[in-house]
């Protein structure tokens, strides 16, 4: 498929040479797109963020949530695709980094009112060093996907495939509250209390499998 990584920092960085490695095509959609320091030696285009989106069936929102609604917006319509949100909603308190979203709404459920895309929640719940080496894990790493659209989810799920992640249904997006909170467990983990980023969560029935 024709995949759109909107940012190219630790986590977009990381998912589009996933893809491109999988077999799709990938563009990265970034501000300036002549700007030296997006070439790292992966080979994959860049493009403004609206260049990129509109050629994209699927459009990866892969930046920091304090510029997500402004990337969306320089994203144009995008009426007739799916937009994998893989943000988490993170602000700096007295302790470190916290959810700045949770109760009454959430990120993912913010992004879907304001594009006409098929918003999907996923990509979210682990660090970025996990993304790109799902296959390397002995057991398929999970990965929950929320939305609204079950066709959308389909889709989604399949691209989580062929990375290596084992896709979970999650329901709506309204999910996304609690998936958001999924990811602070992880980061909590990795950056206060000394677990391997190269960490993930996997479901095990009783016999192991």
């Amino acid at each position: 498929m024709k995949i759109a990584v909107i940012g190219k920092g630790r986590v977009g960085g990381v998912l589009g040479p996933a893809f491109a490695k999988a077999g799709h095509e990938v563009v990265y959609g970034v501000r300036e797109p002549a700007d030296e320091k997006y070439d790292n030696g992966d080979e994959i285009p860049h493009d403004t963020t609206e260049g990129a989106a509109q050629w994209g069936e699927v459009v990866i929102l892969a930046v920091d949530w304090s510029v997500a609604e402004s990337a969306l917006g320089q994203c144009g319509d995008l009426d007739g695709k799916i937009l994998i949100d893989c943000t988490n909603p993170l602000t700096m308190g007295e302790t470190g980094l916290e959810l700045a979203l949770g109760f009454d709404t959430s990120a993912g459920e913010i992004l879907a009112g304001q594009t006409a895309a098929k918003t999907v929640k996923t990509l979210n719940q682990v660090g970025s060093p996990v993304m790109g080496m799902a296959h390397d894990f002995p057991n398929r790493p999970i990965q929950f996907v929320a939305g609204e659209d079950d066709e959308a989810k389909a889709l989604v799920s399949s691209l989580l495939r062929d990375i290596g992640f084992e896709p979970i249904d999650y329901g709506g997006i309204r999910n996304a509250r609690q998936l958001e909170p999924l990811a602070m467990i992880w980061i909590d983990q990795a950056f206060k209390h000394g677990m391997d980023p190269q960490t993930a969560w996997h479901l095990m029935k009783a016999d192991g499998d």
